[in-house]
């Protein structure tokens, strides 16, 4: 009786819980497609930051940050430490006589 109920093979209940796992899986395959295709195409980049392509792409450029001025730099040089008091004095002098004559003011 045991050897018959092997070779018969199981009968009962129906597909089981693993066909919810079908949906799962081609979702899966679907969403890893998607992400293959569009990054080939550029889409998606800079989605976080506002740039990119695609749908999710800002209406404009995207905006950067002004670059430092040369006063600036040098102000974050001196409160690093990364140059002493009389080294910050003469540049801040020549920077100070640069914008100074640029600006047509004619003092030096």
């Amino acid at each position: 009786m045991h050897a018959t109920l092997l070779a018969d093979g199981w009968h009962g209940g129906g597909p089981g819980p693993w066909i919810l796992l079908v949906p799962l899986f081609w979702i899966g395959v679907a969403l890893f497609l998607r992400k293959v295709v569009f990054r080939g195409r550029g889409w998606g980049r800079g989605w976080e930051q506002g740039g990119g392509h695609g749908p999710w792409a800002a209406a404009g450029p995207a905006r950067q940050a002004p670059a430092p001025s040369p006063i600036d730099t040098l102000n974050r040089r001196y409160a690093d430490g990364l140059i002493d008091e009389i080294e910050y004095r003469e540049r801040y002098d020549l920077l100070n006589t640069v914008t100074g004559s640029e600006s047509g003011s004619g003092e030096r």
